[in-house]
């Protein structure tokens, strides 16, 4: 239950409200998920006023503020199609419209194709008020930096030269049972995420075509999804959706997708 509403101006005013104990206060982005699940008693912190909704370009780089809707990614045609695929794919385009990505980096799990495509385009996660930055697959290992007084102000990655993103459901506008997404740049180096179950997507290669095509072979891959409850149905079918992605790359001669 939602007991106090700010609206705080800047950054600062922002943290300091966080660091308070009493009552226990949180980050408010887009609140798709903080209005269906909180059951106890806090204060919250709209994060609407803080100009965290952009999404730049500098150079090879992109960044994405938190605030930003996952509508807005969807839309956005300057973003890697596997990206705004994936985007598409996370939610109906009612709470896309709402949806932040600052609250699919806190609340999502294996199942977020979001999720899995960022962790595909190796992106690092900008949070704190010092802009701290850590690699989206250290953060999710760290449990997220869940501790208090903390605001994620956004994500940002290098341009990728090819993405994908493949998944199989059970219907088009049903959520992916399994997805893959991938990412490949121009030194040949090319990266594949699975999802559909866990607490997080698991990277499955980061490396070169042997690595992603010997991928099924490794004892530690397959175990992987094991321990995180894929059915050999569910593991049958990522391997059919990375057989069908990595020659649409675009490094390895196909004719890539984005």
């Amino acid at each position: 239950m939602i007991v106090e509403y700010n609206r705080p101006d800047t950054l600062d005013q922002a943290l300091e409200l966080l660091q308070r104990t009493s009552p226990k206060t949180i980050p408010l982005g887009g609140g798709t998920y903080l209005t269906r699940h909180t059951e106890n008693q806090v204060a919250v912190v709209d994060l609407q006023s803080l100009q965290l909704n952009s999404i730049s370009y500098e150079q090879n780089k992109i960044a994405i503020g938190s605030m930003t809707r996952l509508q807005d990614i969807v839309m956005n045609t300057d973003l890697p199609e596997g990206l705004r695929e994936a985007a598409r794919r996370e939610t109906n385009i009612n709470i896309r419209r709402s949806a932040t990505v600052g609250g699919v980096l806190v609340t999502s799990e294996g199942s977020s194709p979001l999720l899995g495509s960022f962790l595909a385009l190796d992106a690092r996660v900008i949070w704190d008020g010092e802009g701290k930055r850590k690699y989206l697959g250290e953060w999710l290992a760290d449990d997220r930096e869940k501790s208090p007084g903390k605001i994620i102000l956004g994500v940002e990655f290098q341009i990728p030269e090819k993405t994908g993103y493949a998944d199989i459901c059970r219907s088009p506008e049903d959520k992916p049972q399994v997805f893959v997404a991938t990412a490949a740049w121009g030194t040949g180096e090319i990266r594949v995420v699975i999802g559909g179950r866990g607490k997080s997507p698991i990277l499955g290669s980061d490396g070169s075509k042997n690595m992603v095509t010997d991928v099924f072979n490794r004892y530690s891959y397959t175990a992987a999804m094991e321990r995180e409850g894929y059915s050999s149905f569910e593991q049958k079918a990522v391997k059919t959706l990375i057989d069908r992605l990595v020659p649409q790359t675009g490094i390895f001669g196909g004719k890539g997708i984005l």
